[in-house]
């Protein structure tokens, strides 16, 4: 199998527990993720979101998250900055026999895939370019949501 681009959908900027999440998606046969699989991974968010209280450092509450459907299921990646610079990211995976129930997946030290690397790439230019190399506030924030990435 050699490398082959997947396409890459910004589905939408939404709220959660007063987080704002950049909602992604990836398909291995080009299809879009149907609705399901995003409410599924939705009814989970709150639970994930927890996970950022892990640290004692600032975390904006603004996350991205990506949707990649391949063959075996579905991974949900979530991930947010943390104080100012520093990633936190969690993947989480439902496969095919068990479509709706998403187990975390990267406690052994799985990050991401070439595919979802791409969006954290953008993510992390847009972020460096409207929020690190400005002064922080509502504004730069609010610039550094409305930055998204489609490829087809």
């Amino acid at each position: 199998m050699f490398f082959e681009p997947r396409p890459i959908r910004f589905i939408e900027l939404f709220e959660c527990d007063n987080w704002k999440i950049k909602c992604y998606s990836i398909s291995f046969d080009s299809s879009p993720v149907n609705d399901t699989i995003i409410h599924a991974v939705k009814s989970d968010l709150s639970k994930w979101l927890l996970e950022s209280q892990a640290y004692s450092l600032p975390t904006y509450k603004i996350a991205t998250l990506i949707i990649h459907k391949w063959s075996g299921g579905h991974f949900a990646v979530i991930n947010w900055w943390i104080d100012k610079n520093m990633m936190q990211l969690f993947v989480y995976l439902a496969e095919n026999k068990t479509p709706l129930n998403f187990k975390l997946y990267s406690d052994k030290g799985m990050v991401t895939c070439v595919w979802e690397m791409e969006i954290l790439w953008f993510e992390r230019n847009a972020w460096v370019e409207e929020v690190l190399k400005k002064e922080l506030s509502e504004t730069t924030l609010g610039d550094y949501l409305q930055k998204t990435l489609n490829k087809y």
